[in-house]
């Protein structure tokens, strides 16, 4: 009786349900025909559609695209357009070797060294002293060194030389880029307390920067869809194919005080950009436009700043040194340093194979633009324009790194 009774229950229960329904399908037939010029239409293929193609719905993958290029993100995602330079820019046309504190005698063969013999000159006692070397010796545990200037002296040589390089773009890229200086990881938003995206970058590797804004004390480089490297640890490159003021020409050197970047364009395209360090505190590298006005393979560079001459330092065989204001100049290093800060007494330190690329590059006459965005660094109230052939003015003995 029971079952009878479900038998007919059963057929009344799926005839309201249809019915119910009725009015569901009939509203989605009625969308579908209202819409049939829409919905007959395939999926367009991936990419981006600035306007409606019309033959296809630009919807899915191509929608998600349209999104990231309202954000800022090419289509298809890409490197930079560039290469490592020759890594055989950064070998050094000589040895290097470090002097330790206190003054410094000079001996006239290596038996006199050993011995305390024959003493032909002598450096002043410094912080920091590095000297060209040609061959070495070991004695009862020590280390002897024979200069390229003559001469022999109880030296370290320098086994590890600063060996990394920027970059030499074939094209100008769409965006801006940046560096690392430090091991760093990056963010899942413009903010520290946003949580690490576990993506980790090493020192000095190159990231494309498609977004920046400032927050929490920094600037904020934006390197894919949610993630974001703050400035704490990172440079950034401001791609700017406009001739600066005062630059006659598509070709200049941009030094960015800021920034701490260095870039060379050429017929207003970008060809070449490094990390650099410039000039700190009381010796800023002068913002100006200036023009090269003397190139030197090799430079030995001196001075000193407190008066008892504590802070002595002396440089030989600086390679690769372009003067462009007085004693400031660009030019290669060999001793330890992190750029991307501000640390020297004014010129902008390069990598050696950076330097070295820049040097073959660059003509005297070239102009070089410094600037500081931040607006932070003073400017000279004066600034003369270098010339080729221009006598050199030291405002010390000689140049300073």
């Amino acid at each position: 009786m029971k079952k009878m009774k479900m038998k007919r229950i059963l057929p009344i229960f799926l005839v309201i349900v249809l019915v119910a329904a009725i009015p569901q399908i009939a509203s989605a037939a009625h969308l579908d025909a209202d819409a049939g010029q829409y919905y007959d239409l395939p999926l367009c293929l991936p990419g981006y559609y600035a306007k409606d193609p019309g033959d296809c719905l630009p919807l899915g993958p191509s929608q998600t695209i349209s999104g990231l290029r309202e954000q800022g993100f090419p289509y298809p995602l890409a490197g930079l357009p560039a290469n490592k330079p020759d890594p055989a820019l950064s070998n050094l046309p000589m040895r290097i070797a470090s002097i330790n504190d206190g003054q410094t005698k000079v001996y006239a063969s290596l038996d006199d060294a050993i011995n305390n013999g024959t003493v032909i000159r002598s450096y002043p006692g410094g912080l920091r002293r590095y000297v060209a070397m040609i061959e070495q010796a070991n004695s009862g545990g020590r280390t002897f060194v024979r200069l390229l200037g003559g001469g022999w002296i109880e030296a370290e040589p320098l086994y590890s030389i600063p060996n990394w390089q920027g970059l030499e773009f074939y094209d100008t890229p769409e965006s801006n880029f940046g560096w690392t200086v430090d091991n760093t990881g990056s963010y899942n938003a413009a903010s520290f307390s946003s949580g690490a995206t576990g993506n980790s970058y090493i020192k000095y590797e190159a990231f494309p920067i498609y977004n920046m804004v400032e927050a929490e004390g920094y600037e904020w480089y934006q390197v894919a869809p949610s993630e974001w490297i703050p400035s704490l640890k990172a440079r950034r490159v401001v791609v700017d194919t406009t001739t600066p003021p005062g630059v006659e020409g598509g070709k200049w050197i941009n030094i960015d005080l800021h920034n701490q970047t260095l870039s060379a364009y050429e017929d207003n395209e970008l060809v070449f950009a490094a990390v650099v360090a410039t000039g700190s505190g009381a010796l800023y590298s002068s913002p100006g436009t200036y023009r090269i006005y003397e190139k030197r393979e090799l430079d030995n560079m001196q001075g000193s700043y407190a008066a008892d001459r504590s802070d002595f330092y002396y440089f030989e065989s600086v390679p690769w040194a372009m003067y462009y204001n007085h004693a400031q100049a660009i030019h290669g290093i060999y001793w330890p340093a992190v750029l991307g800060f501000k640390q020297s007494h004014g010129c902008v330190n390069m990598f050696p194979g950076d330097a070295n690329w820049l040097f073959q590059w660059a003509e005297l006459g070239d102009y070089v633009y410094v600037h500081d965005p931040s607006g932070l660094t003073p400017i000279p109230t004066a600034t003369p324009v270098g010339t080729p052939g221009q006598e050199i003015i030291y405002p010390t003995a000689t140049p300073q790194p």
